[in-house]
C-alpha cells in the first residue's frame, strides 16, 4: 500500500513503473560496465521511459484528459513543464535507440549511452525524491 494514497491503483502503477525502472537502470550499468553497449542503450532508455510512465500514472492532469498523445514523451510532457524538459531531454535519444534497434547504426558511441544513463539516474532521482512526486 502506499503511503499517500491508502492504496490507490494510480500509485499502485507509480510503484510497479519505478521498480521495474530500477531494474532496468541496473541492467543498463551492468551491460555499460560489460562493454554491450546495444544493450546498455536499450535498458537505460527502456528505464527512462518506466519512469516516465511512473510520472504520468500519478498525474491529475493525464487523469483528466480524455485523448492523449500515444508516445510517452509527448504524454510526460503534458505533465507540467519539468516534465516536459525531461520529454525534451530524453525524448531527443529515441531517434539513436530506433536506428541502433533496426540496425541501421551498428555502432554505439559510448559516450552517447553514458549521456543517456546519467541522465535517466538523474530524471528517476528526481522522480523518486523530489519534483516527480510533487509533480503527481
Amino acid at each position: 500500500m502506499h503511503p499517500r494514497t491508502g492504496g490507490s491503483t494510480r500509485f499502485r502503477n507509480w510503484d510497479s513503473f519505478i521498480s521495474s525502472a530500477q531494474v532496468l537502470l541496473g541492467q543498463a550499468e551492468d551491460a555499460l560496465a560489460a562493454g554491450d553497449l546495444v544493450f546498455a542503450l536499450e535498458y537505460a532508455y527502456q528505464a527512462g521511459l518506466r519512469t516516465a510512465g511512473a510520472r504520468t500514472a500519478t498525474s491529475p492532469v493525464i487523469a483528466r484528459r480524455k485523448r492523449l498523445p500515444s508516445g510517452a514523451w509527448e504524454q510526460l510532457a503534458l505533465v507540467g513543464q519539468d516534465s516536459a524538459e525531461w520529454a525534451r531531454r530524453l525524448g531527443a535519444y529515441s531517434r539513436t535507440r530506433s536506428r541502433v534497434n533496426s540496425g541501421i547504426e551498428r555502432d554505439v558511441d559510448p559516450a552517447v549511452v553514458e549521456e543517456l544513463l546519467a541522465a535517466v539516474r538523474e530524471f528517476f532521482e528526481a522522480t523518486v525524491v523530489g519534483e516527480g512526486a510533487a509533480a503527481a
